[in-house]
């Protein structure tokens, strides 16, 4: 978990071995295999998780087609937010991309860390504005960029992501049909 622990640390977070130590106590590690259901529609997310290795991707089926709303990749934080904090139903399957290693904490060890140690609540607020700044950036290229712009844009943050992941997931991400990604992919080649 020291990768983890460094991640935090860059964050200006400052942890100690005493207070980094039930974070290491609580936390476990978990494999999946590529195509595995992490989580299905339906299921109460008990877990955060976070990403060592590997990709997955967050999405729903409307119209019997698969819509992704969220990519993870290594060094990120994985779970669906809303069901994990609100202790309700997920309105998203999460399904591993490649095959993966993530480290998870159960919703009930991490209300205990934050009611016991106090860096606990400043790595819980880092996790929240970390996730709520991915997804204004997310709203925000879906309200005032093209789809080639924001084609470009994942193509700059992630350029591994199209060797990672299929196409039609990747269209189906920036909300255009594999057809549209293939001709704007086309152009700019």
């Amino acid at each position: 978990m020291e990768f983890i622990r460094q991640y935090l640390l860059s964050k200006g977070i400052p942890l100690t071995e005493e207070n980094w130590r039930p974070f290491v106590e609580k936390n476990f590690r978990k494999e999946f295999k590529k195509k595995e259901l992490i989580l299905k529609k339906g299921e109460v997310d008990n877990y955060l998780s976070f990403v060592e290795t590997g990709a997955a991707r967050l999405f729903f089926m409307k119209e019997n087609k698969e819509l992704t709303i969220r990519f993870v990749f290594q060094h990120q934080f994985l779970t669906a937010y809303d069901s994990f904090t609100q202790r309700t139903p997920s309105r998203c399957d999460i399904e591993a991309l490649t095959d993966m290693v993530v480290w998870q904490i159960h919703y009930d060890d991490l209300q205990e860390i934050y009611r016991t140690q106090p860096i606990g609540n400043l790595v819980g607020r880092l996790t929240v504005e970390t996730l709520y700044v991915e997804k204004l950036n997310r709203e925000f290229s879906f309200l005032s960029e093209t789809a080639e712009e924001r084609y470009l844009t994942l193509l700059k943050q992630q350029p591994d992501l199209f060797q990672k992941i299929p196409l039609k997931h990747i269209a189906s991400y920036m909300g255009i049909t594999p057809q549209a990604l293939s001709r704007i992919r086309k152009r700019i080649c």
